[in-house]
């Protein structure tokens, strides 16, 4: 980090014996302060990755390929939602695989389009959450796999969804939220 000025004044803008001058002066109100700012060219945050004199690697590592790929337009009549579901932690390969097939059907036989899932993995969760299964047993969890299904689908397919996913035991806590075009 290279500061571009090596200094901060504060000043204080209070007179206790003003002087009246016949010219307009706008008042002066608080302190004054002025900021260290800071050059961040070559850092971190802009993809340094360590050294200065060290340059980026121009391509990704050879395991970390980066799918280019369009978003898909919005098909009339649909509106793009994504449902965010957290999982028991314990749950095999398997049954998540059985559990996001279940669930992908279930959108598409609802008229949904493009679905598309990505799963974050098993993730700490902020606070512990208590959860009831049908058989009556209440269990706490820790952390989750989290699931985020991205789909265009119409708006009275989302309450079956949810309805699903709340008498499921094997999803601790999910939501669905209407994505927005940004007008800018």
């Amino acid at each position: 980090l290279k500061p571009l000025s090596s200094n901060i004044n504060f000043t204080h803008a209070f007179n206790p014996n003003p002087k009246p001058t016949r010219q307009h002066q706008q008042p002066n109100y608080g302190p004054c302060v002025k900021a260290l700012s800071l050059d961040f060219s070559g850092s971190f945050f802009e993809g340094g990755f360590g050294g200065l004199d060290e340059d980026p690697p121009s391509t990704p590592p050879s395991g970390l390929a980066v799918e280019d790929k369009p978003e898909p337009q919005c098909p009339p009549g649909l509106r793009k939602y994504e449902t965010m579901a957290v999982l028991r932690p314990d749950m095999t390969e398997d049954e998540r695989l059985t559990l996001t097939q279940k669930y992908e059907e279930l959108l598409v036989a609802g008229g949904a389009m493009y679905v598309e899932v990505f799963n974050r993995g098993v993730i700490p969760l902020a606070y512990s959450i208590k959860k009831k299964n049908k058989a009556g047993e209440t269990n706490t969890y820790l952390d989750g796999i989290y699931l985020l299904f991205t789909y265009f689908t119409k708006p009275e397919s989302i309450s079956a969804l949810e309805a699903t996913l709340q008498t499921d035991d094997d999803v601790i806590r999910s939501t669905s939220f209407k994505i927005r075009k940004r007008k800018y």
